[in-house]
């Protein structure tokens, strides 16, 4: 009996042992398949209080700790594979601008090590907060090829890195804030190749200086702002990468001389950047602000707007990728817009840029003045405008109706007669200020058969004013039918209405309204100059042409002078104040000439003529000149290009005749007896490209100008010896000329 119970009591022990065995195995198991989650300790260790080195720290920390570092120099290559919070002596302050003392980490060999090492784990969370790491090959990086959940760097100092500032390949979230970074290769970057999805990062408030690419990465539903790059002298970009539903904005980028600003490209395989808002940023002493590189074959959802693009020495934005890039709503440095591509003096773009609307004024101007040219819409414009805002649109035609439905300004750079609106334009407005025209710089309004013109409907003491605008081919010219007219102002004031069926028809003027129609052409207008109907007000409408000395027709009285309208002008009709008119409507037309011809109709000085006349235009080239264009005010020349033609005189013009030598052999051209010769192109180009590039061939030439004009017109006399020059001097030259193109052409024969 006594060995039975021994024997049970060691097997109860051997089950006990084996069961907490099995507990131990069974919790080791699960943990095998999910992850324990980390208890965090939330420790502070302080270096050197507690341990010398940083690196000592680390090793006894435990997940969520932090570690203190006080201000020195740490020779050591830290690196953190656990989640902490590493924490110099400057936590919490903006490492752009900070005094004072600095914990410093710098590794033994520069030109290898890195200053700080973060070993990426799955769900790992890393805070480096306040130091400064100088002279790495990489500043802080995390190499290893797993995601950690997320690592923060911020109010840190990198400087002297051989390659990488701040680099966070393989994160899922990054922060990098409040950090500094001069001399490194690649200043601020994350995110990792694929098959890795990228990082979704935050850069906010850092400057890198002196980095061949300052801001970078492969980026998703990430935020690039407010940060300062500048000063790389040797190329690089300031900011580039692969990014995906990312905000670039209000961000500085300079002193890219030889490089870009920002730069969109195929890299790594990497998905291409889409989705991509770049606003509120300078771009400026760049070589080029903006380039797309041609391996970017799409550009989805990437829009550059509400930037200054300013002084960059080549492009403000140059497009070589697949598709049109939308860069409109920027400040180019002129008001005129973009050059190049452009119709202005600003910073150039290229082809596959649309810039227009444009702003006119640096960002952030109030009130801001826009341009735009025809190959962007006014209606952009107006929708983008404030209250407030002036709108100017470069020559050219515009095919689109316009709604103005704000205080807004909208003029035209070049005046009515070489700017034109094919449609409409409507304003409505409720307490509230437009003016569309103005001294030289209205608009043709070309309604082509529509009701309208302009149409406004405007109460509670607005104002409108038109002026110095062309306004033709509607039912009317000016109206305010089925809309409002109520205790507001508008004024109509020196435009050529025209060709309408009615030239102004108001209806239903109520209220304390006033209405100022004067020194207007109202002359041509099928029905009515002026009609008004169901009006509480007097419209005051002095000073106007109605196409006849005589004055309007319409047989109604003014109801201030008592004279009745029997005129053969346009008709008016009641509440009309149309005593005293204009008895004449004329322009002048100024003719001036260069060298080497003459003006023969109507001659050459100044002349007067009735708006809406057409007048014929004949230039006539003296001896070796050939005729060259009209300049000046051409907008209404039928053919800029021909010395026979017409000009319709709608204002104030000056046109001249060009004239230029046929400069280049005289004698040539008298051989050939006509200065088209198919050979004498040649003999140009030869000129242009070769003796006029250097000073011996100029002098040559200046020399054959001065003596050949007699020679030449000694040939021109005589047939026979038209012929021996033609045979046996000019065409052995072209031949040679000809087959010898290829060496000093660029054109090939």
């Amino acid at each position: 009996m006594k060995r039975n119970r021994v024997t049970t009591e060691k097997e109860k022990r051997v089950k006990k042992i084996v069961s907490i065995l099995f507990a131990v195995v069974l919790v080791l198991s699960v943990g095998a398949v999910t992850p324990t989650p980390v208890t965090a300790q939330n420790n502070t260790i302080h270096v050197p209080g507690d341990y010398p080195t940083i690196q000592a720290a680390i090793a006894v920390a435990s997940d969520g700790d932090t570690i203190v570092v006080a201000a020195g120099l740490y020779k050591e290559n830290v690196v953190i594979d656990k989640s902490l919070t590493l924490e110099g002596a400057q936590a919490g302050v903006d490492a752009r601008t900070r005094s004072g003392a600095e914990t410093i980490i710098e590794p033994d060999d520069p030109d290898q090590d890195t200053g700080i090492e973060v070993v990426s784990a799955a769900g790992r969370i890393v805070v480096i907060d306040g130091l400064t790491v100088r002279n790495a090959r990489h500043g802080i990086t995390a190499p290893e090829p797993v995601m950690a959940a997320g690592i923060t760097v911020k109010n840190v100092r990198v400087s002297n890195s051989v390659k990488f500032g701040i680099t966070m390949a393989f994160t899922e979230k990054a922060t990098v804030e409040y950090c500094y970074v001069e001399g490194a290769q690649y200043g601020i970057n994350a995110g990792a190749l694929t098959p890795f999805l990228p990082t979704e990062a935050t850069f906010k408030h850092n400057e890198t200086v002196n980095a061949e690419f300052g801001i970078n990465g492969y980026l998703g539903n990430s935020l690039i702002e407010g940060n300062l790059v500048r000063d790389f002298a040797q190329g690089g970009t300031g900011i580039s990468g692969q990014f995906l539903d990312t905000q670039v904005k209000n961000n500085t980028v300079s002193g890219y001389v030889k490089g870009a600003g920002m730069h969109f490209e195929s890299h790594y395989g990497r998905y291409l950047s889409r989705d991509v808002k770049v606003e509120g940023n300078t771009f400026t002493g760049n070589s080029l602000g903006i380039y797309v590189f041609d391996t970017q074959t799409e550009l989805d959802g990437i829009a550059v707007n509400f930037n200054n693009i300013v002084g960059n020495s080549r492009y403000g934005v140059w497009n070589n990728g697949g598709e049109t890039l939308d860069a409109t709503a920027n400040w180019w440095g002129d008001v005129s817009g973009p050059s190049s591509v452009g119709p202005g003096g600003g910073d150039a773009v290229s082809s596959k840029v649309l810039y227009s609307p444009w702003l006119g004024a640096e960002l952030g101007t109030e009130p801001m003045t826009w341009g735009v040219d025809p190959t962007g819409l006014i209606q952009d414009a107006i929708d983008a405008a404030d209250p407030g805002d002036a709108i100017i649109a470069a020559m050219g035609v515009y095919g689109e109706d316009l709604i103005i439905d704000k205080s807004l300004i909208l003029q035209s750079a070049d005046g009515a007669e070489e700017t034109t609106i094919i449609g409409s334009v409507s304003i409505e407005l409720d307490a509230e200020i437009a003016l569309f025209g103005g001294v030289d710089s209205g608009f043709t309004v070309d309604a082509g058969g529509g009701d309208f013109a302009i149409w406004f409907s405007i109460d509670n003491e607005s104002e409108v004013t038109i002026r110095q605008n062309i306004l033709t081919g509607a039912i009317a010219g000016v109206t305010s039918r089925n809309g409002i007219l109520n205790d507001s102002a508008i004024t109509v004031e020196d435009n050529r209405i025209y060709k309408n069926d009615y030239g102004i028809y108001l209806e239903s003027v109520a209220g304390d309204s006033a209405v100022f129609i004067n020194f207007n052409g109202l002359a041509q207008n099928d029905d009515y100059g002026l009609y008004v109907q169901d009006s509480a007000v007097i419209v005051q409408a002095t000073y106007n042409w109605w196409g006849h000395a005589s004055g309007p027709s319409g047989g109604v009285i003014d109801p201030v002078s008592g004279r009745i309208a029997d005129g053969t002008g346009s008709a008016v009709s009641e509440n009309v104040r149309f005593d005293p008119w204009i008895t004449a409507f004329l322009h002048t037309l100024e003719i001036l000439r260069t060298d080497g011809g003459s003006v023969i109709i109507p001659g050459e000085g100044t002349f007067t003529y009735d708006a809406g006349t057409e007048v014929r235009l004949v230039a006539l080239t003296d001896a070796f000149y050939r005729f060259d264009g009209w300049t000046g005010d051409v907008g209404t020349i039928a053919n800029v290009g021909s010395a026979d033609t017409t000009i319709t005189i709608n204002g104030d013009y000056s046109v001249t005749a060009n004239f230029n030598f046929l400069l280049w052999c005289f004698i040539a051209t008298a051989a050939y007896g006509t200065d088209t010769a198919e050979e004498l192109d040649i003999l140009r180009e030869f000129r242009d490209t070769v003796l006029l590039s250097n000073s011996l061939g100029t002098g040559l030439v200046a020399f054959y100008y001065k003596t050949s004009p007699p020679l030449a017109q000694f040939i021109s006399r005589h047939e026979g010896l038209r012929t021996v020059v033609r045979v046996g001097f000019v065409d052995p030259i072209v031949k040679i000329l000809d087959r010898t193109r290829d060496l000093w052409s660029g054109k090939g024969s």
